[in-house]
C-alpha cells in the first residue's frame, strides 16, 4: 500500500513539474512578444530599413519619394494606382525603383507572413512578394504632414512618412532596463490618416 501511495505522489510531482515548466515557457513567450522581441521585432526592423531606403531615395531625388517622381527621372509617378485609402496596388514598382538602396528582397516580407515568398531578385519583385501595404500620393512627403506610408497587415505596425514607426505592441524595457529599439508607442491615431 505504501509503495502505491509513493508512486501516486511521485506521479503527481512529475506531472506538476511538467505543467509548471510548460506554463513558464508560455509566460516567457508572452513576455518576449510584449517587449517586441522575436518575430515582431524583425517586422519593425524591416520597416526601419524600408524607412531608411525611402529617406535615402528622397535625398537623392530632389526631396521626393519615387511615387512622386516622374518615370523620366527614375520614379514611378505615372504608374501609381492608389485605391480609395491611398494604398497602391503597384507599390512593387516603386520598391523596384529604390532597389539600389535596399539590401535584400527578404525585408519586403513580414516574418510572420507564411503566405509570401521572397522574389529571386529585384527585377522579379511583384505584389505577391511583398507583405507590407504602401500608400502613394503627392500628400505623402518627408517634410509634409505626418501621413501613413506603409502598414504591416500581419503585425499592425505602421510606418509614417516622417520615418517614425508605430508598433501595435508597446515596447517595454527589458530586464536590464534598456529599450530594445526606438519606436513610437501606440496611440489612438487612425491608420487611414486625413489626406
Amino acid at each position: 500500500m505504501r509503495k502505491i501511495i509513493l508512486a501516486i505522489v511521485g506521479l503527481v510531482v512529475v506531472t506538476a513539474s511538467l505543467l509548471y515548466f510548460r506554463w513558464q515557457e508560455r509566460q516567457n513567450y508572452a513576455r518576449t512578444e510584449r517587449m517586441g522581441h522575436g518575430l515582431g521585432i524583425n517586422c519593425l526592423n524591416n520597416l526601419m530599413q524600408i524607412s531608411l531606403t525611402f529617406r535615402i531615395w528622397n535625398g537623392d531625388h530632389g526631396n521626393q519619394f519615387p511615387f512622386n517622381t516622374s518615370t523620366n527621372a527614375g520614379g514611378t509617378l505615372e504608374l501609381c494606382a492608389p485605391d480609395k485609402d491611398g494604398f497602391d496596388s503597384n507599390a512593387f514598382l516603386f520598391i523596384q525603383a529604390m532597389s539600389n538602396e535596399l539590401s535584400t528582397v527578404n525585408i519586403l516580407i513580414c516574418p510572420k507572413d507564411p503566405s509570401k515568398k521572397p522574389a529571386a531578385n529585384w527585377a522579379s519583385v511583384t505584389a505577391s512578394n511583398i507583405t507590407y501595404r504602401f500608400r502613394s500620393g503627392t500628400n505623402i512627403t518627408v517634410s509634409g504632414p505626418r501621413e501613413v506610408l506603409a502598414v504591416c497587415p500581419i503585425d499592425g505596425n505602421i510606418l509614417y512618412s516622417d520615418g517614425t514607426i508605430k508598433s501595435k505592441y508597446p515596447i517595454k524595457p527589458d530586464d536590464s532596463g534598456q529599450i530594445p529599439m526606438r519606436v513610437t508607442l501606440p496611440d489612438n491615431t487612425n491608420v487611414h490618416s486625413a489626406k
